[in-house]
C-alpha cells in the first residue's frame, strides 16, 4: 500500500469506486477520447443519413429554437444554434491556445519555431492551390471552397498519436499540435477575410466597443470571469448582427483573457510555508479538518493562494477542455457530417469539388508540409529535432491532411447558399481526411519499426 493510500480517509466504497472509474477518468483526460467520440459522432451520422433514419436525421439537424428578448428575438435551427453559437466556444478555447503558444509555448520564439512557420506555410499553400487546380478557377462557385483543406483538425491527428503511444517520439506531438496551431490562426483569417459577405459597420463598431472594454478590464486587473462572460456574450452576438462570422468572436475574446497571474511563484512559496508552518502548529493526526476551524481556514487560504498563482488564460482553458472537446465538437460533427453516399463510387473520384477537396487535403497538406519543410532545413533557417528524422515530417505533414472539423466549418461557410456543392465537399472531405489518416499512421508504424529492426 502506498503512503498515500495511508495517509488518505477514504469512504467505505470509494476503492471500488476508484477502480471502477479510473479507466473512464483516464480515458476522459486523455488525447484519444476526443478523437474517438468525433469519429463515434461521424459514423453515426453517415449512418443515418444513410438508411431509414435519414427523415429523422434530418428532423433533429433542423430543430428550431428561439431565444427572446423583448422586441428582440433569435430564431434558428439546432445546426444553426451549434455552428453560430456553441462552436463559439471551440473558437475561443482555440483562441486561448493560440495565446499560451505565442506567450509561453512553441510559438514563443521565432528563430527556435521557424520549422514549424515553414511547415505550416506549406500546409496553408499548397492545399489551396490543389484545390483550385483540380477545379479549375473559372468555376467561381466551386473555387469558393478553396479554403477547405487548409486547416488541421487536433483532435483526430493529435489522437492518432496518442494512440501510437512510445512508437512516436514525443516531440512529434509538439510539432504536430504547434502546426495545427498555425493552422487554425490560418483558417481564422481566412473566415474572417474571405467567408464574410456583408458587414454592417453598426454592429461592428459596437463590438469593437465591447472587445475594448474587455481590454480595460484585462488591463485594470480584473481576473473574475464573469463580467469577461456577460461581455463575450455580448461581442458574441454584435459580431453575429454584423455579418462577420460569429466565432470570430470567440478568438477574439480569447485575447482578452488575462495572462498574468495575482501573485508570483515566489509569492507562492513564501505564502505556502506560511500556511504549512501555522498548520504544523495546530496539526493534531486525530483530527480530521472537519473538526477543526483553523485547519478549515488554512486549507481554504492555500487554495485560493493557489488559484490566485494560475492564470485565468490556465484556468479556462483546463475548465473548458473536456466539455467543448468531449461534447460541442462531436455534436458539431454528427450535425454536418451526415452526407448521403452517391450509389457510384466512381462519383468521387470524377466529380471536381470532392475530388479537389480529398486531394487538397493529401496531397496537397503533404506535399507542401514536406517541401516548405525540407526548404526551411536546406537554407539553415530551420533546425530538424534531434528526436526526428525527415521521414516523421512526412507521416506528420499526411496527419496533418485530418482536416475534418475546421474543414466541414468551412465548408459550411464557402457553399452556405450551394447545398449540392457543400455535400459534395463533405464526401471529399471524408475520403481526404480518412486517407491522409491512414497514410500518415502507416508511415509513422514503419519507421518505428524500422528503427527496432536497425536497433538489433
Amino acid at each position: 500500500m502506498s503512503s498515500d493510500d495511508q495517509l488518505r480517509e477514504k469512504a467505505p466504497l470509494e476503492k471500488p469506486a476508484e477502480k471502477l472509474l479510473a479507466p473512464l477518468s483516464q480515458f476522459v483526460r486523455s488525447q484519444a477520447a476526443s478523437g474517438i467520440l468525433l469519429a463515434i459522432a461521424v459514423v453515426l451520422a453517415m449512418v443515418m443519413a444513410n438508411n431509414g433514419f435519414h427523415e429523422l436525421y434530418e428532423t433533429i439537424k433542423h430543430l428550431h429554437f428561439s431565444i427572446s428578448l423583448g422586441s428582440t428575438a433569435v430564431d434558428m435551427s439546432l445546426k444553426h444554434w451549434v455552428n453560430d453559437g456553441l462552436m463559439v466556444l471551440f473558437f475561443f478555447l482555440l483562441g486561448l491556445e493560440i495565446k499560451r503558444e505565442l506567450i509561453a509555448g512553441e510559438l514563443r520564439d521565432v528563430r527556435k519555431s521557424s520549422l514549424v512557420f515553414f511547415m505550416a506555410a506549406g500546409g496553408m499553400i499548397l492545399p489551396a492551390l490543389v484545390y483550385l487546380a483540380v477545379n479549375g478557377v473559372t468555376d467561381a462557385g466551386a473555387a469558393r471552397g478553396w479554403g477547405i483543406p487548409m486547416a488541421t483538425d487536433t483532435a483526430f491527428a493529435l489522437g492518432i498519436l496518442a494512440a501510437m503511444g512510445s512508437r512516436v517520439p514525443r516531440v512529434a506531438i509538439v510539432l504536430l499540435s504547434a502546426l495545427a496551431i498555425l493552422d487554425d490562426i490560418g483558417a481564422v483569417m481566412v473566415i474572417s477575410l474571405f467567408y464574410t459577405d456583408e458587414v454592417l459597420l453598426a454592429p461592428l463598431f459596437r463590438a469593437v466597443f465591447v472587445l475594448f472594454l474587455l481590454l480595460v478590464l484585462n488591463l485594470s486587473g480584473f481576473r473574475r470571469p464573469l463580467p469577461y462572460g456577460l461581455l463575450g456574450v455580448a461581442l458574441w452576438w454584435f459580431v453575429l448582427q454584423s455579418g462577420v462570422h460569429a466565432t470570430t468572436a470567440g478568438i477574439l475574446a480569447a485575447m482578452a483573457v488575462p495572462a498574468r497571474p495575482y501573485g508570483s511563484t515566489t509569492w507562492f512559496l513564501e505564502k505556502m510555508e506560511d500556511i504549512v508552518k501555522r498548520f504544523r502548529k495546530t496539526h493534531d493526526p486525530d483530527q480530521s479538518v472537519l473538526e477543526k476551524d483553523e485547519h478549515e481556514e488554512l486549507a481554504e487560504e492555500a487554495r485560493k493562494v493557489a488559484r490566485a498563482t494560475l492564470t485565468p488564460l490556465q484556468r479556462w482553458e483546463r475548465a473548458m477542455d473536456i466539455p467543448v472537446s468531449l461534447l460541442i465538437v462531436p455534436l458539431f460533427a454528427f450535425l454536418n457530417a451526415g452526407v448521403l453516399l452517391p450509389d457510384d463510387i466512381g462519383y468521387l473520384f470524377t466529380a471536381p469539388v470532392p475530388l479537389a477537396a480529398a486531394l487538397g487535403l493529401t496531397v496537397g497538406k503533404a506535399v507542401g508540409i514536406s517541401a516548405f519543410a525540407w526548404l526551411g532545413l536546406k537554407l539553415g533557417v530551420a533546425r530538424m529535432p534531434e528526436e526526428l528524422v525527415f521521414g516523421h515530417l512526412v507521416g506528420l505533414a499526411f496527419l496533418a491532411g485530418i482536416g475534418f472539423t475546421m474543414s466541414l466549418f468551412v465548408n459550411s461557410l464557402a457553399f452556405e447558399d450551394a447545398v449540392s456543392l457543400q455535400e459534395d465537399a463533405k464526401l471529399g472531405i471524408l475520403m481526404g481526411s480518412l486517407t491522409a489518416a491512414i497514410l500518415g499512421t502507416s508511415i509513422l508504424l514503419w519507421l518505428h519499426r524500422r528503427g527496432d529492426s536497425n536497433d538489433d
